[in-house]
């Protein structure tokens, strides 16, 4: 009888030696995230922060995130995530570039993303949000709204990204052939993304020099462009645009529309196809093709006319089909 039970228990240990090595589970898909502003902040930040969330509760993912993030920390930031395992390190911003090319030379495993970054990142996905189509749409709109046939643009830095907002704003308010030509004043830069009081000062030198539309791309200080707006509209029609994010409840009474990048979208379907996957570097530029970045009107504006909603979706498909 003992060597009969003996024998059992040796059985019995075998098989739940088993058991155990069949219930190892996978490791963990990891996600990182670094911000170099708030993750609140209404705009650009928090667009990407709405894509972790995708990233963990679509794909089930681990995620982190880190915000306001200065620049001499990018590096360390870079060098911790990776050496801590995780399989993709998003870094939301042109201003990464430099720091994930080196990150992703050390971390060869690790796949890095830069997005908002038009240019080629060795070894890095770089994500261009091509807003200059888009852009071109709100020239579209403001050659047909001015009274004062003045617009203007407010950026926060003159960087590849916003310049290309500007130029795109300008060259649609060329396409449109009325009897008085549009003048389109120089940019304004305000060297601040969360400044509203910047914001605010540099719309109301641009309204004060005749602009009575204000196209801004200053992530969270755009409400200090709205209040310019606002009002200077009690004393003279003026309007305002969006970027980014879908601005037009923010000052209802003068956004005509906002340039709105589908931000989320990308970053989910950039770890989705991460996944199991060696990291490569590519340059990936998103922008009217695929609903990533457009131009979505305020329609219930009253200055956003048939005829101005025609030129739109015309301008639209013209630059749909346009070559490369």
């Amino acid at each position: 009888m003992r060597i009969g039970f003996t024998t059992l228990l040796i059985a019995l240990s075998l098989l739940l030696g088993c058991d155990n090595r069949t219930t190892i589970a996978p490791p963990k898909f990891r996600v990182a995230m670094i911000l170099p502003g708030n993750e609140n902040d209404k705009g650009w930040n928090q667009m990407a922060r709405e894509g972790l969330d995708q990233i963990r509760d679509q794909l089930g993912a681990q995620t982190k995130i880190v915000t306001n993030v200065k620049a001499s920390e990018f590096a360390s930031q870079l060098n911790y995530f990776a050496g801590e395992g995780f399989d993709v390190v998003i870094c939301h911003g042109f201003e990464f570039r430099t720091d994930a090319a080196a990150a992703a030379k050390k971390f060869p495993k690790t796949q890095f993303v830069v997005g908002g970054c038009p240019e080629d990142v060795p070894g890095v996905i770089a994500v261009d949000f091509s807003v200059r189509d888009a852009s071109y749409l709100t020239g579209v709109v403001a050659a047909n709204a001015s009274k004062t046939r003045t617009i203007a643009f407010v950026g926060a830095m003159p960087i590849p990204s916003l310049q290309a907002c500007y130029d795109g704003m300008k060259e649609g308010a060329a396409s449109v052939k009325t009897e008085l030509p549009v003048k389109v004043l120089p940019a304004l830069w305000t060297d601040s993304w969360d400044s509203a009081a910047k914001a605010k000062e540099k719309a109301e030198t641009a309204i004060g020099a005749g602009a009575d539309v204000v196209f801004q791309n200053v992530d969270a200080a755009a409400q200090g462009v709205f209040e310019a707006a606002v009002e200077a509209n009690k004393n003279r029609p003026t309007f305002a645009f969006g970027c980014n994010r879908n601005q037009n409840d923010n000052a209802p009474a003068v956004i005509l529309g906002s340039v709105v990048l589908d931000v989320p979208r990308t970053y989910r379907e950039i770890a989705h196809d991460a996944q199991g996957k060696a990291p490569r570097g590519q340059t990936l530029t998103l922008g009217l093709a695929g609903g990533y970045v457009d131009l979505v009107l305020n329609e219930k504006h009253p200055a956003i006319t048939a005829s101005i909603r025609q030129q739109v979706d015309s301008a639209r498909k013209q630059l749909l089909t346009k070559k490369p």
